[in-house]
């Protein structure tokens, strides 16, 4: 299935530009990551989560003026369907055990007080303690750095060169820390949910690199005499109908996470439409450059022969 027929566009005529613009987001990201952080959720940050459900709808003004006599700069923010008339109350903690599901039960009491007119008929506690929280921190950020370079060495194994694996390495880092900066940004938590999809992009940011390395390790083995940015280029034009349906089948799928799934996987959704499109746009103008780019300097060094790529390949 060929969505467009015999396509020739010039990918890599552009790549200064678009290399440019990715390297200047990716350095606004980190500075404002670098500012501001991240905020986490309270699996990390550790903490209490309440979701509680009222009998009728929900005044969010009126829950606040309740819950900030008790336990001041608490996230409140409506949860799940309307209808539910379920709401999210986050309560920050430094303590242990029932120091920390204590808050809970006080929130609770506030709101049959001072909000007495709509009761809560239901309600839903999770305490994660500081110390599980930074462990967990700990274990989500060594099992991304340990995927990343179990993933180059495997690419340069593969490839049987290290640009490859390192220009899709770099390519990857780039994703993650652009999705990073937008759900900055735009003050989404960082949770267990999001690790997930970080973890998820990574894996099908770095197969949609192979599939473009793959055919040009194919067509450099038939055209060794041609020059490697038109056959890298070529290469990524023969893969684009492949792109566009994997892609977009993804993108769609995830998006529709986004927009219906809820609260719960309101971040999850985000992160992974986020991650797609920005996982597609590296395998083109960051992965496939850097490999130019290498080899290109590579042969301009005094008693350079044939290139790493086409040598190896």
């Amino acid at each position: 299935m060929e969505i467009l027929k015999n396509p020739n566009f010039d990918f890599l005529g552009q790549t200064r530009l678009w290399v440019g613009l990715s390297l200047v987001v990716s350095l606004l990201g980190i500075g404002y990551i670098a500012v501001n952080g991240l905020s986490y959720g309270v699996e990390f940050a550790g903490g209490t989560q309440l979701i509680a459900r009222f009998e009728k709808t929900p005044a969010t003004d009126k829950i606040r003026s309740a819950v900030d006599k008790v336990s001041a700069g608490a996230v409140i923010q409506t949860y799940d369907a309307p209808a539910k008339n379920q709401v999210l109350i986050r309560l920050a903690g430094s303590g242990q055990g029932d120091e920390l599901s204590g808050p809970a039960q006080q929130v609770l009491k506030a709101l049959g007080t001072d909000y007495a007119e709509n009761r809560v008929v239901e309600s839903s506690t999770e305490i994660v303690g500081p110390i599980v929280g930074a462990e967990l921190r700990e274990k989500a950020v060594k099992l991304t750095i340990l995927g990343l370079l179990f993933q180059l060495l495997y690419i340069g194994w593969r490839f049987k060169g290290a640009v490859w694996g390192a220009a899709a390495t770099i390519a990857v880092f780039h994703d993650v820390i652009v999705t990073l900066s937008l759900l900055a940004v735009l003050h989404f938590e960082v949770t267990l949910n999001v690790i997930a999809a970080l973890l998820t992009l990574v894996g099908y940011s770095v197969n949609d690199t192979i599939v473009v390395f793959d055919r040009v390790r194919e067509n450099l083995r038939q055209r060794r005499k041609d020059p490697l940015p038109k056959i890298i280029n070529d290469s990524i034009n023969q893969t684009l109908s492949r792109t566009l349906i994997s892609s977009g089948t993804t993108f769609l799928t995830v998006l529709g996470l986004f927009l219906f799934g809820g609260e719960v996987l309101h971040s999850f959704g985000l992160t992974m439409v986020v991650g797609i499109l920005v996982g597609t746009y590296s395998s083109v103008y960051i992965a496939s450059p850097i490999v130019v780019w290498w080899e290109e300097s590579r042969a301009k060094r005094p008693g350079a022969g044939t290139g790493t790529a086409k040598a190896a390949l």
